[in-house]
């Protein structure tokens, strides 16, 4: 279990040999405008030692189409590794969740072969 994805994953759907420890959670909303800036902070610890922060900034407009991937920011980091692991990539990140799923997709199907 070396892949980021990986843990990625495991926050978003149960991954067999990769249990959570602990989650925390931090958010903020604030007004800019006529718009609502949101932003979070998930940290994940597995019980393997290693540690996933998460954040996310979301800028609310009402001119927001349903029919686009709504621009967001996504990040993904990797905090806290035992010295067994060295998982890659340490970080990566997205401007919205079209992109985010499309990694995990990818990655899941390289991951298989």
């Amino acid at each position: 279990m070396n892949n980021l994805f990986t843990y990625v994953l495991a926050v978003k759907e149960h991954i067999v040999g990769l249990s959570v420890l602990e989650t925390t959670q931090h958010g903020s909303c604030i007004e800019d405008d006529d718009t609502f800036i949101e932003s979070r902070e998930l940290v994940v610890r597995f019980e393997n030692g290693v540690t996933l922060r998460k954040q996310t900034e979301v800028d609310h407009t009402e001119l927001v189409s349903d029919a686009l991937c709504s621009e967001c920011w996504i990040s993904y980091e990797i905090i806290a590794q035992p010295d067994s692991l060295s998982i890659t990539p340490n970080q990566k990140s997205f401007t919205n969740q079209c992109q985010e799923d499309f990694w995990l997709k990818m990655s899941k199907v390289q991951a298989s072969i």
